[in-house]
């Protein structure tokens, strides 16, 4: 014989056996990861520094936030990427935007400090040739103590 509420999965789904509370309860889904944005403004200058991952649900957020600046006066902005460790294609679509932005409003869009493994990115899509892009190069070789 089946019961009334042995029908209704949503409430069987919901109750551990025993009494005890589900896994899920105590462990929740960690949050959206945080993308950390600073701005300087000197003179006609203006800094945005990035730190975290451009992906799909961070890009918004950049581009929201250049959008929000008073930038009155601004002939160049400067995007430091020293921070962002990786970026996917919705990363890119936001970058193109704010350059889209940019230059609808006579501002020179910079790239600083670009990760190499995030500027392979920009050379596989062919978007090297569409940024000013300073990239930090290989380090000097360490000087090694000759024993012999």
């Amino acid at each position: 014989m089946v019961r009334p509420h042995e029908w209704d999965v949503t409430r069987r789904l919901a109750r551990a056996p025993g009494g005890r509370r589900p896994w899920w309860v105590g462990n929740q889904a960690p949050g959206p990861p945080a993308l950390r944005l600073r701005w300087e403004a000197a003179g006609g200058q203006a800094v945005v520094a990035v730190e975290g991952d451009l992906d799909l649900v961070t890009a918004p957020q950049l581009e929201a936030f250049v959008a929000e600046r008073p930038l009155a006066g601004c002939v160049v902005l400067e995007l430091d990427l020293g921070g962002v460790p990786s970026t996917g294609s919705a990363g890119l679509s936001a970058l193109l935007a704010v350059r889209r932005w940019c230059l609808q409003h006579g501002i020179e869009l910079r790239l600083r400090d670009v990760q190499p493994s995030v500027w392979r990115v920009f050379e596989a899509t062919g978007l090297d040739v569409a940024f000013t892009a300073s990239v930090p190069g290989p380090r000097a070789p360490e000087q090694e103590l000759a024993l012999f």
